[in-house]
């Protein structure tokens, strides 16, 4: 619990700096957006195929030649024959070349297990890229790998993933 609270911290301590470098620099493209991600788990040994989805809204500050985010998702999958849910703030950092926009980001937050009474911290990484069909339209495909600490629950997925700057 304590690991949680630290990160929620560091979640609002981030978003007060970005939402004070946006009012300093209202004429770059920053703002909100939503992101939509469904995902598939592949089989692995006697696991059979899984899935699942993390919506995420992220507040993103344009840096010129860089985009750093920071949000919050909750994703909810099917995974080694198990349900889990995760909650927990994110940090992308974004490269845009013209309309093609690769990213790396990361997570940490907390993970349920519900049908086998586990919880705990889960750390996510994620590598990706977006296509930006308009300033408030993208899509792309990203990698993610993510666990649930103290447990065996660890898996990479991959998604496709739909932006919507609002």
């Amino acid at each position: 619990m304590k690991d949680l609270v630290t990160s929620i911290a560091i979640l609002i301590f981030a978003a007060l700096i970005l939402a004070a470098n946006a009012a300093a620099a209202e004429e770059n493209p920053s703002g909100w957006s939503i992101n939509m991600t469904p995902v598939l788990i592949l089989p692995s040994g006697t696991d059979g195929l899984g899935g699942g989805v993390d919506p995420e809204v992220k507040y993103t500050l344009d840096l010129g030649d860089a985009r750093l985010s920071i949000g919050g998702r909750v994703g909810t999958y099917y995974a080694k024959n198990l349900f889990s849910v995760t909650v927990m703030p994110t940090l992308r950092l974004m490269v845009p070349i013209g309309s093609f926009e690769p990213y790396a980001s990361i997570g940490l937050g907390y993970g349920w297990l519900p049908d086998a009474g586990r919880d705990g911290l889960a750390p996510m990484g994620r590598l990706g890229f977006v296509y930006r069909f308009s300033d408030h339209f993208a899509a792309g495909l990203e990698g993610t790998i993510q666990q649930l600490d103290g447990s065996s629950y660890r898996f990479p997925s991959i998604g496709s993933m739909i932006s919507f700057h609002l």
